[in-house]
């Protein structure tokens, strides 16, 4: 098994209290992994997916894929993810210029950023490839500060709060999906079109 210790997380957020006073002007994307287990020196990714956003959070694609970790898959009772599922899936070697090429020119958004940030760090480096450095915000901070009193903030927290359904949780499409869904509902509550923004011409 191979151990990387990863000098550098990649993905360093803002600091969500000045970003949410100005509009964004980046496209978001918005991404989500499942992994092996919760280490990234030893785990590894097993599922990535990313949805790219407008600035004001409206979707404009996304992707998603299994990944090959090259060892068991770990708490299926989580993810769901079994190793027949993995059979024929591309290592994250095998897949990494796409998803940079999914990244690049975006604000990266995760909820609990530091998770996915950590795990991404250690397997581009584990890949041979300089580890992303480009702006990135972490919804669970930021719903720290937009859902003042919410009292919860998991992910599945803040959707219903926001009245978002969150189906087949701890898969990474649908996970991504409501993360994004999330991040526009509270883009909505910081910066509300104007009435002009809401005229038909």
């Amino acid at each position: 098994m191979q151990i990387v210790s990863p000098t550098t997380s990649a993905f360093p957020s803002v600091n969500v209290k000045e970003w949410k006073k100005v509009p964004p002007s980046l496209p978001f994307a918005v991404l989500d992994v499942e992994t092996t287990g919760l280490s990234p020196a030893r785990d590894r990714i097993i599922e990535i997916a990313v949805v790219r956003c407008a600035p004001d959070g409206s979707v404009i694609d996304e992707w998603s894929t299994l990944v090959d970790p090259g060892r068991d898959p770990g708490p299926t009772h989580i993810h769901g993810i079994s190793a027949a599922d993995l059979v024929g899936a591309p290592t994250f070697a095998e897949i990494s210029a796409e998803l940079q090429s999914r990244i690049a020119g975006s604000m990266v958004a995760a909820h609990n950023l530091s998770f996915d940030a950590g795990f991404l760090a250690a397997e581009f480096e584990r890949a041979g490839h300089a580890v992303p450095d480009q702006p990135a915000v972490c919804t669970l901070q930021l719903a720290r500060a937009v859902l003042e009193n919410n009292g919860a903030y998991s992910l599945a927290a803040c959707a219903a709060t926001l009245g978002i359904e969150h189906p087949n949780a701890h898969r990474a499409l649908p996970d991504t999906r409501v993360t994004a869904a999330v991040l526009a509902a509270m883009l909505r509550q910081l910066h509300p079109p104007s009435d002009q923004d809401a005229l038909p011409f």
